[in-house]
């Protein structure tokens, strides 16, 4: 089963690795009938398909959780409502094909801009719009030299309104750029900006595991 949920105030601030063990207790405090993985230390069965930055708010990530028995989407969220704390807020759940995953196809994303910066971004933002290439050296942790990325392919549109910067870029099997990457190239320092960046939109497309058998689905927007 896929759950929709918004992450928002002094939560957004939580790791990956801090959500996924938030996810984990609520799910065993709702008393769901979940899987658990096999070994020594079993483990709810669930993913986080597309991992949110730390300082990021979002409106539409993804909880994928498998159970063992049937159960409707209205139960789920109204039993793992309750065990939600302030900042998240559960916001759909929808059952996926059988022995399915979700793989995000497309991401959107906003900042509000100081007004100081709107003028400078919006320049920038009609230069990388125009161009046919942009190359970003990405680092490691270490901030070693790694490879040249190419931003431009990745990018599907890019405005600034009302003081707001929007853009909203692809995600390919390989990964997809980081936020980083992006507040630089529109002219950002990200280290003063990425606390005000927001997940607006995920488009998703539901694909069966390896080795398993499942009908095709169509893209669904959330």
């Amino acid at each position: 089963m896929a759950i929709r949920f918004r992450v928002e105030g002094d939560l957004r601030f939580i790791s990956h690795h801090d959500t996924m063990r938030l996810f984990e207790r609520a799910l065993s405090r709702a008393r769901l009938p979940v899987k658990y993985s096999e070994g020594f230390n079993p483990r709810v069965r669930m993913s986080l398909p597309l991992p949110r930055p730390v300082g990021v708010a979002t409106s539409a990530d993804m909880l994928v959780v498998e159970l063992r028995e049937p159960l409707g989407a209205s139960e789920v969220l109204g039993r793992l409502r309750e065990q939600m704390p302030g900042g998240l807020t559960l916001l759909e759940a929808f059952d996926l094909p059988s022995g399915g995953k979700l793989h995000p196809e497309s991401v959107g994303y906003e900042a509000a801009l100081p007004e100081e910066e709107i003028a400078s971004v919006r320049s920038a933002v009609g230069r990388l719009m125009a161009a046919d290439r942009w190359l970003v050296d990405r680092n490691d942790e270490q901030g070693r030299l790694v490879r040249a990325i190419d931003l431009r392919p990745m990018l599907i549109d890019a405005s600034v309104e009302g003081g707001v910067l929007r853009w909203s870029c692809r995600v390919s099997d390989e990964g997809a750029a980081r936020l980083a990457e992006w507040l630089s190239a529109f002219g950002l320092d990200p280290a003063r900006t990425l606390h005000r960046v927001r997940r607006t939109a995920v488009e998703w497309q539901a694909r069966p595991l390896p080795g398993a058998v499942a009908e095709p689905a169509e893209a669904a927007g959330v």
